[in-house]
């Protein structure tokens, strides 16, 4: 079987990182695959179908929309990974996602709510880890004081909301421990078209740093060792369905490197997250301030929360499992995917 894998040519989107781990992987399978960014080149694919299959990373991006598949209908399969819930009232979105054979999602509460917009089957994924660059980070190594809580986002200025939301216990913590706040992911206005948002969100975070984001290979060199000596990790995602489609792409990769966690109340990490096993899963304010203090002033705690992520990774998201389940998934509806 021949198949397109098309990917965002967008390479600071954390999807089209995820793309091409899933490509890569299916590659080393012996799947034939060509990953396509280019979009002249998507549009001469389509034009002149020579191939069996064609993998879409989304549907907004020049060459993976509706008017531009509709005509292979019937004639190629066509499946979708939809990493996250933004478009849902756009027409075009849905239009797309109805000419597909297959829809590819990463969390089972986005799966669920799918199937109110489209009757095309769905099925639940999970992101591939990059255990190259992601590496366990002994809890022995890290010796702040005082503590490090970080937070990032590929596009923080547009998750203020969601920062700002435990606003009070970050704020409270400071004060009685002194804790330091590391900030990850700031575009500066430069991207996207968003504002610089830091010297909003510094008026509440006076003590906070902020972190510059960068590409992945220099992410890779330069900010996940810094992340990797951070003592707690925090992910505190609004409760909205702009969020419920998010894959635990990052917070998996938090968790390799060992860091403890605490996050929000939503789909996909109560997926991840068993509660006080390997992290903490917080809904109110106040107990997003007890529960990181207890992680602030007990250090076996953060300890068991380090292995025990990383135990789960090695496990249920070891890297064979996260593509046989992506290609499991494909095979339950297109058989001939071998």
């Amino acid at each position: 079987m021949n198949i397109k894998f098309f990917l965002s040519d967008n390479d600071l989107a954390p999807t089209t990182i995820s793309g091409k781990l899933y490509a890569n992987a299916l590659i080393k399978r012996g799947y034939d695959i060509e990953v396509v960014q280019k979009s002249n080149r998507k549009l001469d694919i389509l034009n002149k179908l020579s191939c069996n299959m064609i993998l879409f990373q989304k549907t907004f991006d020049k060459g993976h929309s509706y008017n531009e598949v509709r005509h292979l209908k019937g004639k190629v399969h066509l499946v979708y990974i939809d990493d996250d819930f933004l478009g849902m009232n756009d027409k075009n979105h849905i239009d797309t996602l109805n000419v597909a054979d297959l829809i590819l999602v990463g969390n089972k509460q986005h799966e669920a709510l799918m199937h109110k917009y489209t009757k095309t089957p769905v099925e639940t994924i999970t992101s591939i880890n990059d255990f190259e660059n992601y590496r366990y980070i002994p809890f022995e190594t890290r010796n702040n004081n005082p503590l490090i809580i970080s937070w990032q986002q590929s596009l923080a200025d547009v998750y203020i909301s969601d920062l700002l939301s435990i606003k009070y216990p970050l704020i409270n913590l400071h004060k009685e421990y002194g804790i330091r706040l590391q900030l990850y992911g700031w575009h500066e206005g430069k991207h996207y078209g968003k504002p610089d948002n830091r010297r909003f969100v510094s008026k509440y975070f006076p003590f906070a740093e902020f972190i510059s984001f960068m590409p992945y290979d220099s992410y890779i060199k330069h900010i996940v060792p810094k992340i990797a000596m951070t003592d707690i990790f925090i992910v505190p995602y609004l409760d909205i369905p702009d969020r419920y489609g998010k894959a635990g792409f990052g917070l998996k990769r938090i968790m390799m490197l060992g860091v403890p966690v605490i996050v929000s109340d939503i789909g996909i990490h109560k997926e991840i997250i068993q509660d006080g096993v390997n992290g903490y899963i917080a809904t109110t304010a106040d107990e997003w301030y007890q529960k990181l203090k207890e992680l602030i002033t007990q250090s076996e705690l953060r300890k068991k929360f380090s292995l025990t992520s990383r135990n789960l990774i090695d496990t249920k998201y070891s890297y064979d499992n996260c593509v046989n389940i992506f290609i499991d998934a494909i095979k339950k509806y297109i058989p001939d995917f071998k």
